[in-house]
């Protein structure tokens, strides 16, 4: 293949045009690999088929294309974008979303800001004739990822955080990043915020469904809350 070629890819029903040499500026990319034969590549009438967020992939191509994450104003979500070049393993565009990520939360002078990402992950056999859902999955993983301001990550009860809950800190901006390997929690620090006179901004919730090499059906699902509270004078 040229590197010039005009490629057409159908991106979860979103079509978009690109050339090959876009999709192999990151080599050890899914799209890269891809692109270079390491990859199975599905296909269907209107050109090469990728099963993911196609709404999302406009960030994804147009960082591809000029090595820039380019957002719009009040862009909020983030921890979608993230997930998807995550699955694109394209490492420097997922350094550039945790920074804009910080960055947005900084420029909200007025408040303070709490963001919460629950995701589950449940199993199920490909063999098995029924609907995929969590009521009939094996058991799940469950894993909380809690943004910032250091202080009030810190003050969170330990009851929801155990011990063993990674605390990644930027001094410099005095943000930081909690994860918690531990079960439902997402709902319990919720309603440790909402007392202490947190409000709830915003919440959404999204899902997607793949199939291991070992056929089984993996169905994941996000949560996601956006907690603020006036800050102090």
């Amino acid at each position: 293949m040229e590197n010039n070629e005009v490629i057409l890819l159908n991106v979860g029903g979103f079509i978009y045009y690109t050339t090959r040499a876009t999709l192999v500026k990151y080599p050890n990319s899914t799209l890269g690999l891809m692109m270079n034969g390491d990859t199975p590549i599905s296909r269907d009438q209107n050109g090469i088929f990728i099963d993911r967020d196609g709404q999302m992939f406009r960030y994804i191509l147009n960082f591809c294309r000029s090595g820039k994450l380019c957002l719009p104003q009040q862009f909020s979500d983030y921890d979608l974008l993230e997930n998807e070049a995550e699955f694109y393993q394209i490492e420097p565009l997922v350094t550039s979303i945790k920074s804009s990520r910080q960055q947005a939360m900084k420029e909200n002078q007025g408040f303070n800001y709490i963001e919460i990402v629950e995701e589950k992950s449940y199993s199920i056999p490909q063999s098995r004739n029924f609907v995929v859902s969590s009521k009939n999955a094996f058991p799940s993983t469950c894993s909380t990822s809690v943004y910032g301001r250091i202080d009030d990550l810190t003050a969170l009860p330990p009851e929801c955080v155990y011990i063993s809950g990674d605390l990644q800190t930027d001094l410099v901006s005095n943000y930081g990043k909690l994860t918690i390997e531990k079960g439902d929690v997402r709902l319990q620090i919720g309603e440790f915020l909402s007392k202490r006179g947190w409000v709830k901004e915003y919440g959404d919730s999204y899902s997607s469904t793949n199939v291991r090499p070992t056929n089984e059906i993996v169905k994941e699902q996000t949560y996601r809350d956006v907690w603020k509270i006036c800050k102090k004078k």
